[in-house]
């Protein structure tokens, strides 16, 4: 094929033309298809493993030709110059859309979190996001050193934002400080805001990997830090630099919220718990969050490994407002973006940010294809919920004549209580170690007394005499030591009343460190399920979690035969574990109760400790968080709904805007309509599915939006209609090179139509599972 290229214009211009694009900016000695182009922005986007070598070696079989080195190298450069293309086509788009917001993507990312709409019930919290970091996006150092270029994502913040929160941690005097010099110069996690480390802050600090808590030195990017809304979608997100997971990266992520997104937002944190503190004690931060109410919270799943105190104040299922939300959306999220890291470990940071770039956008059309069918699944959940567990409830409210106030009053009890708990005061440690020394030395006393006898028989005997006689030494001298710090005139005999009671102390410390021992292997036991059915999860990893589970089994059963063995010698008698009891995510907030129950034996007859009873009271919570999960979704749907109509207006009014001037522009933006209709009309369909469930009552009117831009294309587009516009509409419809999409605006209003669209859902839906 001939290229005809015109005076005084480039190579380039006269390739784009003939739809090609060169390898070269200059003089290109060979030039790509852009079907080619398109084909491979496809493939990368829906499978994020498809690296640049395999396409061309594909390539290069359907055109019978050898592989060269240096095809790979000008489908790169290719490459890279389509996406800066379709990057400045979005620019233009958006200009004559009126989104060329810096912060448009942001405050526009979810329309059922975002769309304000007039008369809407108002939502506290109005926003649910969720926060945590992932170490697979890895990019070493040296690679792409000569690589000079930035990529341009509105997803990701600098690092000098990020970097003006790292001096927000606590202060260097404080005994969990950092004391490592660079790990002060870059701050602590997101737990050292705390007055005083709390066991969450702990076992989060004690489960991180050796190899992730210092930063390995051949990786420049050690990992991403992302906010996700409840439905999936990218919020913003940052790299994490030479460190593991610090507390200046989920302090930025939350500073930018705040200042785009505005009040009332709940957050969902591994470490939530303690994060809230960090926050509180920020001075760039804290007064922010403060005044726009932020509400902090942990991950469902991730929350069973909180003790019970942070449990019953932080899981969403005891936090009003947070619905049936899990806030785990970013495990799908790092799921699927481990696919990306396997081609980015050795890139440049151009190509590490534009490959990421590229996954989130797909990422988040993805999320808006399914939005719909997230709304109906919840709302079908919620309402499944309150029909299945409402007998329990008014069962037990019937038989104890209680209310529902008074279970909510139960949780109040029991944080109570267990807030109430106090550490261990010296004397009475001192008093324990004592009577442990004692029976140490009673022991070693009847070794040397027994060695006594048999010194003549053997040397080895003699030798094991004086071990005895040593041990005993030492017993007598620690008892010794302890008697005059406990100010003790005359040595406890067994039968003294203070040795009985620090002997039964001392036999419930052995039955709660058993006890936590079982916990221990348990949580460790679920965290590795998880990560062993997570997606991308490499076979050598697999195989080594299957072997540390099973080698995991082994030891909760050997832990569960000595706890039940000290279980019998509580008095009264310790209820004994099963296998199959400690097994599952809720038995794990029942391990604090167990604990403490037997150190204060008035509360076993509250009503709030009784197995049944805390079994319907958490029936009781779902029921309660169900019916907010509905109002919620009632909102959404709205949103959603007057979001598709918005959004077809607000194209409509663009494309009649550049009809004339730039008809490539006008084309581009009816092609891109028509794309989002096709998933638009989905949504509709899913939209009548969920008005029409058993149970459900929501509004069935669409409200217009809130927002200033909202009203003016709402308002723009009545006038327009008043005005008998419909010459005008005949010459948009008369541009458009596909007639009938025209008709695709009535669906929305046809009840035939959309019932028949019901139905070919439901069709669909049943062929996706059948296969």
């Amino acid at each position: 094929k001939v290229i005809v290229q015109r005076p005084e214009e480039r190579a380039n211009v006269a390739l784009i033309r003939c739809g090609l694009l060169g390898t070269s900016p200059v003089y290109p000695e060979a030039a790509i298809s852009l079907e080619t182009l398109e084909l491979y922005h496809r493939l990368r986007c829906h499978h994020p493993q498809l690296g640049i070598q395999p396409m061309v070696r594909a390539l290069c079989d359907v055109y019978d030709v050898n592989y060269r080195k240096h095809l790979r190298t000008q489908l790169s450069a290719a490459f890279d110059v389509y996406l800066q293309i379709l990057q400045i086509v979005d620019q233009r788009c958006a200009k004559v859309l009126g989104r060329d917001d810096p912060h448009w993507r942001l405050k526009n990312s979810c329309p059922c979190c975002h769309l304000q709409l007039q008369d809407e019930d108002v939502l506290h919290p109005a926003r649910l996001l969720a926060m945590d970091g992932n170490n697979s996006a890895k990019r070493v150092a040296s690679a792409g050193a000569q690589d000079r270029r930035t990529f341009k994502s509105n997803y990701f913040l600098s690092r000098d934002v990020v970097d003006r929160f790292k001096d927000e941690e606590a202060e260097e005097d404080a005994p969990w400080a950092p004391t490592d010099r660079d790990a002060k110069d870059e701050g602590g996690d997101a737990t050292d805001g705390q007055a005083k480390p709390t066991p969450c802050a702990d076992n989060w600090k004690a489960s991180a990997a050796e190899n992730l808590k210092r930063a390995l030195d051949i990786y420049e990017t050690t990992g991403i830090f992302v906010c996700v809304c409840r439905h999936g979608f990218i919020q913003i997100a940052c790299e994490m630099v030479r460190s593991g997971e610090l507390a200046k990266y989920p302090l930025a992520l939350l500073d930018h919220i705040l200042d785009v997104l505005g009040d009332h937002t709940g957050v969902g944190y591994d470490i939530g718990c303690t994060f809230k503190e960090t926050v509180a004690r920020s001075s760039l931060v804290g007064p922010k969050a403060a005044q726009r109410q932020v509400v902090f919270a942990v991950c469902a799943f991730h929350g069973y490994a909180h003790n019970r105190q942070c449990q019953l104040a932080n899981h969403p299922l005891y936090l009003v407002g947070f619905g049936l939300e899990d806030l785990e959306g970013l495990e799908r999220v790092f799921s699927s973006s481990n696919a990306v890291a396997r081609l980015i470990r050795y890139a440049s940071r151009y190509h590490w940010t534009q490959a990421l770039d590229l996954h989130f956008r797909q990422w988040d059309d993805e999320k808006y294809s399914e939005l719909s069918t997230f709304l109906y699944n919840n709302a079908r959940q919620a309402l499944t919920i309150i029909h299945d567990y409402s007998y329990d409830v008014k069962q037990l409210q019937s038989e104890l004549g209680i209310t529902g106030a008074d279970i909510e009053g139960w949780a109040t009890e029991e944080r109570a209580f267990l807030e109430g708990l106090k550490d261990k005061p010296e004397e009475r440690v001192l008093e324990v170690a004592y009577v442990q020394a004692l029976i140490e030395r009673a022991k070693a006393d009847d070794r040397a007394i027994n060695y006594n006898e048999d010194t003549r028989h053997t040397i080895a005997i003699e030798a094991e005499r004086r071990a005895a006689l040593e041990g005993l030494t030492l017993a007598m001298g620690i008892v010794g030591d302890l008697e005059k710090k406990l100010a003790i005139d005359t040595p406890w005999t067994p039968a003294n009343p203070k040795y009985q009671e620090a002997l039964a102390y001392l036999r419930r410390r052995e039955f709660h460190r058993a006890l936590d021992r079982v916990q221990q292997l348990v949580m460790q036991r679920l965290l590795e399920l998880s990560k062993a059915n997570m997606s991308g999860t490499s076979y050598k990893m697999r195989t080594s979690i299957w072997k540390a589970l099973k080698t995991r089994g082994k030891a909760i059963r050997a832990a569960l035969k000595k706890y039940n063995i000290l279980a019998l010698q509580m008095s009264p008698p310790a209820p004994a574990l099963l296998w199959k009891d400690v097994v599952t995510y809720s038995f794990i907030g029942e391990f604090d109760l167990l604990r403490n129950a037997y150190s204060r034996r008035d509360i076993l007859v509250s009503l709030w400790t009784m197995p049944r009873n805390r079994e319907v009271a958490v029936k009781y919570f779902k029921i309660l968080r169900a019916r907010e999960e509905l109002k919620r979704v009632d909102s959404e749907v709205c949103r959603l709904e007057t979001s598709i109509e918005l959004e077809r207006r607000e194209y409509e009014l663009a494309i009649h805007d550049v009809a004339i001037s730039d008809v490539n522009l006008a084309s581009e933006l009816r092609a891109r309509l028509h794309s989002r209709r096709r998933v638009q009309t989905v949504h509709m369909a899913h939209i009548s599915r969920v008005r029409t469930l058993p149970g459900y009552v929501g509004s069935t009117e669409m409200h217009p939006p809130n927002t200033e831009r909202g009203r003016e294309i709402w308002e723009a587009v009545l006038a327009q209609s008043a005005q008998g516009s419909s010459a005008a509409s005949k010459d948009l419809d008369g541009l458009d090179e596909e007639p009938e999409e025209a008709g695709v605006d009535d669906v929305f209003e046809d009840p035939a139509v959309n019932e028949e669209l019901i139905r070919l859902t439901e069709v669909m839906e049943t062929m996706s599972l059948d296969r």
